[in-house]
């Protein structure tokens, strides 16, 4: 029964996907043929991977110094920047669209600021230019990835590498370098993964990538066939980039487990002290610092008599109250399915693995459009229903929940469950009695992961929510279109201290 269940839990996960590919199949004249026969598709399908390989590159190009420097060095305030570099995950993309519009658009910050010193304006920036600015605020993601590695890493090569006369850069290269260039493609990977998947700051930019075609042929009267197409092919890029992931991890997760950190010795920078925290000074700045100036800025002209602005305190209360709801659920749905990998059948518990992280990764458009044409033709008494908001929220974040509480069952010896079993207790007395007390840490994770992340969920939002429910992340998305920049301030204000207060909970836990 338990690994049954585990089987129609990841079914339910992969259903969008799957109705997709149905629905393609049935439907070729319509779906595939005209995307597959438009010379549009190949240009944007090759704007989308290039976008994903720009700002995956320079994600890492930027997290690799700053998690070198801030974990193993003397720099000033190492500590402080090691959680503060990570903030910016606080930030989602349609925000930082918006702090990339409000700096260089017309009468942006940069516009005031040349026309100040009397010089002439600047160039506008293209779509490239700001939609790459504007998903650079993802690097956190690699940066966690090498933090991580870093700490795994045996500091002995290292200090060996020294003693033999090898300067403190030329150590770096030959040693520590190449130790962390799985940790670097992975994070290469979550980073591109996660460009895929971005709608918010490619449609502020108006940015011609597959998951912006997709919004604009479903919004459209013409061509919204044409988005099932579109989606099929995103998703098959999107699954490609989550299969080389997991086939990275695999090649290097028997050699990480076998390696035990220990503190790395202070590594002296001397002359690069205050270049290094110069540095690190800038991207806190870049990924904090200018989020919050260009959100006062246009707070202070915020005029609410001449907005028709709804009362925030209702709309951050309905967008905590679904979260909650979701973070609930997708708490119930991870416990059962950490349970059954931990009880039940190997190869059932491997396979609703893979399932559910199909369903991962899946972009928010590409659900979203799935679950709208699947409610209106098999349940259409779902259509537009906070379940079925639910739902999409569980397809894109059950995972982030699973891995919070595997990582707590791992810590615990499968031992105790023995025990307990032993002394009379039932499989599921000695889960409740034994097993959960000790993961309430890892539950709060995983609480608060998938709270964070309903909040800052833009695309499946959009597309699915009940009449009358407004959300912080489509209010401050409809805000944005409308060039109300002044209007979506305190918005995204009340968003990020959301996201950062759950962040540092979080970081805590």
């Amino acid at each position: 029964m338990l690994d049954l269940g585990a089987l129609v839990l990841g079914g339910l996960v992969v259903l969008p996907l799957l109705w997709l590919v149905w629905r393609g199949l049935s439907r070729p004249e319509e779906a595939l043929l005209p995307v597959l026969q438009n010379n549009q598709t190949l240009r944007i399908t090759l704007r989308s991977a290039l976008l994903a390989t720009l700002v995956g590159g320079l994600c890492v190009a930027v997290a690799l110094p700053a998690a070198w420097l801030t974990h193993t060095t003397d720099m000033p305030g190492a500590k402080t920047f090691r959680w503060l570099l990570n903030l910016p995950l606080a930030v989602p993309s349609y925000v930082s669209g918006f702090v990339v519009v409000a700096l260089a658009g017309p009468g942006g910050l940069v516009s005031l600021l040349t026309r100040a010193l009397g010089l002439p304006p600047p160039a506008p920036w293209g779509p490239w230019t700001g939609t790459v600015l504007a998903l650079l605020w993802s690097w956190p993601m690699a940066l966690l990835l090498l933090q991580a590695a870093l700490r795994r890493l045996d500091p002995h090569t290292w200090e060996a590498a020294r003693a033999l006369g090898s300067s403190p850069a030329q150590a770096f290269l030959r040693v520590v370098l190449p130790q962390l260039r799985p940790a670097m493609a992975g994070g290469f990977l979550l980073v591109a993964l996660y460009v895929l998947s971005d709608f918010g700051a490619v449609s502020l930019m108006r940015f011609e990538s597959l998951s912006y075609v997709i919004y604009v042929r479903y919004r459209g009267f013409v061509g919204r066939e044409e988005a099932i197409g579109l989606a099929l092919l995103l998703s098959l890029l999107a699954l490609l980039v989550v299969l080389g992931r997991r086939w990275l991890h695999g090649q290097h997760a028997a050699r990480s487990a076998r390696q035990v950190g220990r503190p790395w010795p202070t590594i002296t920078l001397g002359a690069w002290r205050w270049p290094a925290f110069l540095f690190c000074l800038g991207l806190a700045l870049y990924g904090v610092g200018l989020p919050l100036l260009v959100l006062l800025s246009w707070l202070v002209g915020f005029d609410q008599a001449s907005v028709d602005l709804s009362p925030l305190s209702t709309v951050a209360r309905e967008s905590m109250s679904v979260a909650v709801i979701a973070a609930c659920v997708a708490l119930v749905l991870a416990s059962f399915l950490a349970w059954q990998r931990r009880s039940g059948h190997p190869a059932i518990a491997r396979a609703t693995y893979l399932l559910v992280h199909a369903g991962y990764a899946l972009p928010g458009i590409v659900v979203a459009l799935a679950l709208v044409g699947f409610s209106i033709r098999a349940t259409p008494a779902l259509y537009q229903t906070t379940a079925l908001l639910v739902f999409a929220y569980m397809v894109r974040f059950l995972p982030l929940a699973l891995h919070a509480l595997m990582e707590g069952l791992d810590a615990q010896s499968p031992r105790l469950v023995e025990a307990a079993q032993t002394l009379g207790d039932s499989p599921w007395r000695a889960w409740w009695r034994v097993v959960l007390p000790n993961l309430l840490p890892a539950c709060a994770a995983a609480l608060i992961a998938v709270w964070i992340s309903v909040l800052k969920e833009l695309p499946a939002t959009l597309l699915l929510s009940p009449p009358g429910f407004r959300s912080l992340a489509t209010r401050i998305w409809s805000l944005t279109e409308d060039a109300l920049y002044s209007a979506a301030a305190l918005p995204i204000l009340a968003l990020l201290a959301l996201a950062v207060v759950g962040l540092l909970v979080q970081g805590r836990r």
